[in-house]
């Protein structure tokens, strides 16, 4: 008898508290005539996350950390040659505490630098702070007795500690959610031990009698990412603005109010579309202006090897859809920290230079109270980087380091702009500091600080610049 499916180790994580850091995206894909994309909701109305989407963005860690071989037994493969069963299940993830928004967008176009038309769209979202349980199973089974699940269970736990993006939108910030408390405990239930098959039938019953599994950092794969860390101030005004405000702001004065900055709760917010967005219009620019305006298929090709890509076509008219690598996070500030005023403006005509009648208007932008210390933390990673993407990462840290590079509306006025303060790189096994020690003074250094790492960082900028140039 063939007893290689016998059951001889469960692993469960068990009604794990996590919570949503950023507003989470899992839609429906219907529209109801007025917003875009409905988030999905059960029978009786509830927000969840399917467990389906969990798996999915488990799968892709733990094809990245171990390989295609334990990716396929940990989570099933249909291969005709090797088939089997998944061994993990994850449960729906019922969510409470569940408060609706909606954000919009709208595309830019990257030679105009103006709205495209007929591309604004707008959908709902999870605000961050909506909790639920997680539950996972994982059932060993004697045919892969040799295979070390117990160090594929560590790295999940792991990675829920450091938290994950799920749904729509993650590589711009959006879905991540997180335990509640770290270490994520589970379980592990080996059932050569008698005491342990006690144990799981106690809790089936509903009780653990077993002391979680400790662990330290897991497996991880990220030799080849790369990292960076820009610490900046608001030189000036910023707004990303919204129109979803309540009236009373705009009775306070006789100026209309048109828009306000966006907020998350009380902390206003740089979405993680809006940084992403101006990444990669000023990295098209850069490349062009690197090859002179002459290689536009090569430019096009390396910004979406990168960034990703969505309407690509291929010969059998299929689309090719293309992941982004590069991540960037949602920006959360802390409403003490910034001031936000009404700034009143009036409309001019362009003819004749004077102004309109009845056509006082204002915004509410933001600014930084202290504009000496650093209040603003953009993160970027860039999965399996090269040295050419690493240059040009660079070259973009310069941009908004000198105020080059603005995020938001008004750009035309002065608004969005940034002073670089401090950078911190991680990239192949080196990290780099970038400091600014006065306003004509700034200091790179390895990670003790004394190294002098400039060579390093110039190589890949002359690495991206040989690749690109052209007379």
């Amino acid at each position: 008898m063939n007893n290689e499916a016998k059951i001889i180790k469960k692993i469960v994580f068990s009604n794990v508290p996590i919570k949503v850091k950023s507003p989470l995206r899992i839609s429906t894909g219907k529209d109801d005539g007025i917003t875009d994309m409905l988030i999905l909701k059960d029978k009786y109305g509830q927000a969840f996350i399917p467990g389906t989407s969990i798996v999915g963005v488990l799968r892709n860690y733990i094809s990245d950390i171990y390989g295609e071989k334990i990716e396929n037994i940990i989570f099933g493969n249909v291969n005709k040659n090797n088939e089997n069963q998944s061994l993990i299940r994850i449960s729906d993830v019922k969510l409470n505490n569940v408060k609706i928004i909606h954000r919009d967008g709208v595309a830019i176009d990257d030679i105009t630098n103006v709205s495209k038309d007929k591309a604004k769209y707008d959908f709902e979202m999870i605000e961050r702070g909506a909790e639920g349980l997680l539950n996972i199973e994982i059932t060993v089974r004697k045919k892969f007795k040799d295979v070390d699940i117990d160090e594929v269970a560590k790295t999940i736990a792991y990675i829920l500690d450091t938290g994950m993006n799920i749904g729509a939108l993650t590589t711009k910030g959006y879905g991540k959610i997180q335990i509640k408390k770290k270490p994520t405990p589970f379980y592990i239930f080996d059932f050569s031990k008698d005491e342990d098959a006690w144990a799981w039938l106690e809790y089936l019953d509903g009780n653990i009698n077993k002391v979680p599994v400790k662990y330290d950092d897991a497996k991880s794969n990220i030799i080849s990412d790369f990292r960076m860390r820009i610490g900046l101030s608001l030189k000036n005004s910023m707004i990303i603005a919204t129109t979803d405000f309540q009236e009373e702001l705009s009775k306070e004065s006789n100026i209309k109010i048109r828009a306000v900055q966006l907020k998350s709760g009380e902390d206003y917010v740089i979405p993680g579309t809006s940084i992403k967005g101006v990444i990669r219009n000023r990295a098209i620019n850069i490349l062009r202006n690197l090859s002179n305006y002459k290689n536009e298929e090569k430019v096009v090709s390396f910004i979406d090897n990168l960034m990703g890509h969505g309407k690509k076509v291929d010969s059998e008219g299929n689309n090719k859809l293309l992941r982004s690598r590069l991540h960037v996070n949602e920006i959360y500030l802390k409403k003490n920290n910034f001031i936000s005023k009404k700034q009143p403006r009036t409309k001019i005509d362009s003819f004749t230079g004077g102004v309109f009648y009845g056509n006082l208007f204002g915004d509410e932008p933001i600014w930084q109270i202290d504009r000496a210390k650093t209040m603003i933390s953009i993160n970027l990673r860039i999965k399996r980087c090269t040295e050419l993407e690493a240059g040009l990462m660079l070259l973009i840290l310069k941009d908004m380091w000198l105020g080059n590079l603005a995020i938001g509306g008004g750009k035309s006025i002065g608004r969005g702009v940034f002073c670089g303060n401090n950078c911190l790189i991680n990239y192949r096994g080196n990290t780099f500091k970038i400091e600014r020690e006065n306003e004509n003074k700034i200091i790179v250094a390895g990670k003790d600080g004394k190294e002098d790492v400039k060579e390093i960082l110039e190589k890949y900028v002359k690495a991206l610049c040989g690749e690109f140039y052209e007379e």
